[in-house]
Formats: structure tokens, C-alpha cells, sequence
């Protein structure tokens, strides 16, 4: 599978909670570590809870997109190896990104 970077969507098997279930969902590239292990966001179709959720338009892209307007999970981070990715569906624009890690750290600290 291809390099990731941070601000890749991807596609993978996102585990629920109890690890016991997993569903095919997009997911944001957060951190690349060393290793076999990305740090990502789950990313849902449907709007959540404001106070945990940023969203992202077809227009945030920088290459590919989704199918829909979507919002990232501040509240859903989760570490992921890179062989269970399916696929990269496209990568956001860095200013995008930029807003969506500083709510990501603020939402953290508080």
C-alpha cells in the first residue's frame, strides 16, 4: 500500500468500542508515527454532537473527496495499522487540516 501523510482520508475497518464489531468508514490521517501505525479520526456522513465534531465540505479537498459532506469525530481517535486500510480516498487542504488538528488539541485540553 501507497505512503500516507497527515490530512489522508482513508478507508478502513473502523473497530466499534467494544472491539468486538468494526465497520467500513472514512477516517483522517492525524499523525504518522514510526512504525506500522497510523493515529486517526473516525469521520461519519452524519451530523453528531457539535461540541466533538468539525466539518468537512467536498470543497475542503485537495485531492479526491467523499461522497458527502461529513464531519470528523473529535471524540473518536484511534490508532490503526496501515495494512488495514482498504484505500485512500483523497487528502484535505492544508489550511483545512491546520483548523481541524487546533480544535483537535483544544478539544483535548479541555
Amino acid at each position: 500500500m501507497e505512503g500516507f501523510v497527515k490530512g489522508d482520508v482513508v478507508i478502513l475497518e473502523f473497530p466499534f468500542s467494544n472491539l468486538m464489531e468494526a465497520k467500513r468508514r472514512p477516517s483522517l490521517v492525524i499523525k504518522v508515527p514510526k512504525g506500522d501505525d497510523l493515529i486517526v479520526c473516525q469521520i461519519t456522513g452524519l451530523p453528531y454532537e457539535k461540541s466533538v465534531e468539525i466539518s468537512i465540505k467536498l470543497e475542503d479537498f485537495h485531492k479526491g473527496s467523499l461522497k458527502v459532506n461529513s464531519y470528523v469525530r473529535m471524540d473518536k481517535i484511534f490508532s490503526i495499522e496501515k495494512s488495514l486500510i482498504k484505500y485512500k480516498a483523497g487528502s484535505l487542504k492544508q489550511d483545512k487540516f491546520n483548523e481541524i488538528i487546533d480544535k483537535i488539541c483544544s478539544f483535548l485540553k479541555n
